[in-house]
């Protein structure tokens, strides 16, 4: 039961973050876009801002239904996490469907209103639905560290929770260091996504002359966005892996690897995992512990400091190696296109380079993908650490199992769905002729 449920809702927590990096990023970017027309007093910006908040539509709407779906599994396999995070955090779950009802409603008024509101005001909705966006990802993402650094409650005999400090439990110690990392991480994915469908017109397609010069300066302008996200990223991450260090130091022990306590730590980079050490990696002398604790001999807690039974899978390592390596390239090969444009070498405009744009917009959604597995699985084996173990919030019902295992016919259908909407309905190319 514990494998099936971890399954089914890994399934669908993953299809749903592809929806979620676009429901915050593209209210934003489609905002900026929108400001940016004001202040230039730019009709193409506005028109470039329109198609977009079509593709916003299409991907609002089926991240409403995937979000549905979360709620069912969630109910469904795992009732008994629902039922003690519900009392702890559900100011969290009540005020991300708040801000999302808020986004709904701004939504509908925004997209009939492109040539009914005056341009300001039309904007100003624009910007609600941005700060909507942004908030709802906000408390949702608190629930989920407060899972990792739980506080705000006590428990009874039972295991029931008392004395319950809702403000405690919602700005948890890791609140801000995941809300950060995470959210910068879905505008700097949704900044490479629509980068490379500027670079994807210009490779695959033959544009007439004005629309080819107006992609690319889309291009460029979405390079410069997503370099500046990419190094703000980077930085969260740098804070996040700190804060491991100090907080849960268990999970960065597995996402590195380190078996053993020590002073001056080493970076492990590559590697296969074997039990619980990585072997063949290429050791960096030190470096751990500097980007732990900012000396160069600073102690780093290893896995040997976790009772066995507690510690989280090694496994995590290559999530972590994944996702540390794309983001590194995912910033050098906007930055290299950039340098290209403005130095103005000729490689700047070839079908590798377009291609190199294209595919960065791929890796950037795994590594947002593989973040949250490092997040996830190194809080194993519990749900929330230090309370309740995964095992004991599954469902033990067979009946819901086997009715969740239905629901991944209906994201496949709505990928397909999604990806025909967004075929028929952005029309990029017709806004920058």
């Amino acid at each position: 039961m514990v494998s099936a449920g971890r399954s089914l809702i890994a399934d669908t927590l993953a299809f749903h973050l592809f929806f979620v990096l676009f429901g915050v990023g593209l209210p934003v970017m489609v905002a900026g876009l929108e400001g940016y027309s004001l202040y230039k007093k730019s009709g193409r910006a506005r028109e470039v801002a329109r198609s977009w908040s079509r593709a916003l539509v299409i991907l609002f709407i089926a991240g409403a239904v995937s979000g549905t779906i979360v709620s069912l599994q969630f109910s469904l396999l795992w009732p008994t996490f629902t039922a003690f995070a519900g009392k702890v955090v559900g100011a969290s779950f009540a005020l991300e469907g708040f801000a999302f009802l808020i986004e709904t409603l701004f939504l509908s008024v925004y997209m009939l209103t492109w040539d009914r509101l005056k341009p300001l005001w039309h904007w100003l909705c624009g910007c609600v639905i941005a700060l909507a966006a942004v908030t709802s990802a906000f408390f949702i993402t608190t629930v989920n560290a407060w899972m990792n650094t739980p506080q705000g409650f006590k428990l009874d005999a039972a295991g029931n929770p008392i004395d319950i400090n809702t403000r405690r439990a919602v700005f948890s110690p890791a609140a801000r260091t995941e809300i950060t990392h995470s959210i910068l991480a879905y505008l700097f994915a949704v900044a490479l996504c629509l980068l490379a469908v500027y670079a994807w017109m210009l490779w695959r397609r033959n544009l007439p002359a004005k629309a080819k010069a107006n992609a690319q300066k889309m291009a460029l302008a979405l390079s410069v966005v997503a370099v500046v996200l990419g190094l703000g990223v980077a930085l969260a991450g740098d804070q996040a892996g700190k804060f491991d260090a100090k907080y849960e130091p268990y999970k960065l022990a597995a996402a590195e690897g380190l078996h053993k306590t020590q002073n001056g730590a080493p970076l492990l980079v590559g590697g296969v995992v074997q039990g619980d050490k990585v072997q063949h990696a290429i050791k960096l002398p030190k470096l751990l512990s500097f980007l732990a604790t900012g000396h160069f001999d600073g102690k780093v807690q290893g896995l040997d400091a976790t009772p066995l039974q507690d510690r989280p899978p090694v496994f995590v390592h290559y999530f972590f190696d994944a996702m540390v390596g794309i983001g590194m390239l995912v910033v050098l090969v906007p930055l290299a296109y950039i340098l290209a444009r403005w130095r103005k070498w000729r490689w700047a405009s070839s079908k590798l380079m377009l291609a190199l744009l294209v595919l960065c917009a791929v890796l950037a959604i795994f590594a947002a993908e593989f973040g949250w597995m490092v997040t996830e699985f190194g809080r194993q084996p519990y749900a929330i650490r230090g309370v309740m173990r995964v095992s004991a919030a599954v469902t033990t019902s067979k009946s819901a199992i086997g009715f969740a295992e239905t629901l991944p016919l209906i994201y496949v259908i709505l990928f397909v769905l999604t990806v025909i909407g967004l075929k028929r309905g952005a029309k990029l190319q017709k806004a920058i002729e």
